[in-house]
């Protein structure tokens, strides 16, 4: 009966890491124990539900998870980071911390409190104080135009 147990905790315990982390790996390790449950509901002896667990959970895990992360984590769409696209930032507004220019005079903007490096399009300087407005993000390189 505590093998049973055991083992019904381990399953659950696995199942909550997997649904928390999403990693493929605690849904193998739990799947192991799984079948180990079955061979206590069977009276197996202890150690054979052991060996039976670490060997379940190991070769799931060399066989399987590749093909289920290439299944689950695949995205239809690749985001190409060399390219500037619109984030969650893109359209907010904040005020030049210091001046910002081109891509080789970059500067700083302050947006909800928080310093971001910058960079313009416009043809001019942008000088302190200056408000602005997000228009496209660069990795952590914000694009802005005076307002």
């Amino acid at each position: 009966m505590v093998a049973i147990l055991f083992w019904a905790v381990i399953v659950a315990f696995c199942f909550a890491a997997e649904v928390h982390t999403n990693a493929l790996i605690a849904v193998f390790i739990g799947f192991g124990a799984a079948i180990s449950f079955v061979l206590a509901l069977g009276g197996l002896p202890f150690l054979v539900q052991a060996f039976a667990w670490l060997g379940v959970s190991a070769v799931t895990l060399v066989l399987l998870r590749p093909f289920a992360m290439r299944r689950f984590h695949h995205h239809a769409f690749e985001i190409d980071m060399s390219l500037p696209t619109n984030t969650a930032m893109t359209d907010m507004r904040g005020f030049v911390e210091l001046p910002v220019g081109d891509a080789n005079h970059p500067g700083r903007v302050k947006i909800q409190g928080e310093s971001w490096k910058a960079v313009t399009d416009w043809p001019a300087q942008l000088p302190d104080g200056t408000a602005v407005v997000v228009r496209k993000a660069y990795g952590t390189t914000l694009w802005v135009e005076p307002v």
